[in-house]
């Protein structure tokens, strides 16, 4: 028996008469991948195993060996993602789409980062995108790794930025539609609006998630979330198994006014922009005598007279480099 046969040995989900190649996966591979155990996928390629190699299971759905080391949020998972890029995996196409879809579930953010770096599409497939996903980090009852589900039950929200924010760096569609819904991210986002994190929902807005997109039954975003009012109030720790059943204190009415704000403001750019154009109308109303950002001049930071001139004669910034030092200025309003 070859190296490579002896990964088949007492497999179940092969028969004694299938011929098994380099290109079939092995059941216990497709656990030690998605347990991370770099070394058993090092002995597999090694021996001449393919890093695009599929499980089969009997009811028709196939699953490649990424998919299974994506699913985890485990360090050495991510390292293992590392080898098989290394090895050449296939990244193009729907199923490069899918491990980035599945990564994002789990909250793998250097898993997802690696992928995006190596081409990995994030706009292939049907169904839900990795977008949608990544909306819906920490939702453990999806997860089939302890370690992971283990992880995601002591998180404060749902939800992850830094992947979301990845993904639409790289383009993906910020209203794709999850095709039996025709729900966008915002939408999955107003149904978690109880436990999702309100920063993953600015980085939607921010990249011009629209708040006029209706899903199937019609409703937009702010219709859904103020569904989720009539649901009570949990006072556990972490997050529940199903948490579109209940709702934190104050969360889904954090949401609903975050989407009001930027209604009201007429994009999330003015909304964003609304405490920087206070500063700049101070900065005006200063250079008149109409107003001073400290109460005493002795008492006030030479770079404030910068800044803050009391009168038009002042020696001040121009208004471009001033509003310039603005755009560093972090709000709560920021993403």
């Amino acid at each position: 028996m070859s190296e490579l046969q002896s990964f088949f040995a007492s497999d179940s989900e092969y028969s004694e008469d299938e011929a098994q190649t380099s290109a079939d996966l092995p059941r216990r591979v497709a656990d030690a991948a998605a347990a991370g155990d770099i070394d058993t996928i090092r002995r597999w390629l090694a021996a001449g195993g393919s890093p695009d190699a599929v499980l089969r299971w009997s009811d028709g759905r196939t699953y490649a060996l990424l998919d299974f080391t994506c699913a985890s949020s485990r360090p050495s998972n991510t390292e293992i993602v590392y080898l098989l890029c290394a090895a050449g995996v296939n990244l193009e196409g729907p199923k490069g789409g899918t491990s980035v879809e599945i990564a994002s579930k789990y909250g793998a953010e250097a898993t997802v980062r690696h992928l995006l770096r190596a081409g990995a599409p994030v706009n292939e497939g049907g169904g839900i995108k990795p977008l949608h996903s990544a909306i819906m980090t920490n939702n453990w009852s999806f997860y089939r790794d302890g370690w992971s589900i283990a992880q995601a039950k002591r998180a404060t929200s749902l939800g992850h930025q830094g992947i979301v924010r990845m993904l639409l760096a790289r383009g993906a569609d910020v209203d794709a539609r999850i095709t039996d819904i025709e729900a966008t991210a915002l939408h999955l986002a107003a149904r978690l609006s109880g436990f999702v994190s309100l920063g993953v929902v600015k980085e939607l807005l921010h990249q011009g998630a629209s708040l006029d997109a209706a899903d199937v039954s019609g409703h937009v975003p702010e219709e859904v979330a103020r569904s989720r009012l009539d649901k009570p109030i949990y006072t556990g720790d972490g997050i529940p198994r199903d948490p579109q059943l209940t709702r934190r204190p104050g969360a889904v009415e954090a949401f609903l006014a975050l989407l009001a704000d930027v209604r009201a403001a007429g994009s999330f750019k003015r909304y964003v922009n609304a405490p920087r154009l206070d500063v700049v109308v101070l900065q005006a109303l200063c250079a008149k005598g109409r107003a001073a950002p400290y109460r005493s001049s002795r008492l006030s930071p030479p770079v404030l007279a910068r800044l803050f001139p009391t009168s038009t004669k002042s020696l001040h910034l121009p208004k471009e480099i001033f509003w310039r030092i603005l755009q560093f200025w972090r709000t709560d309003r920021d993403p």
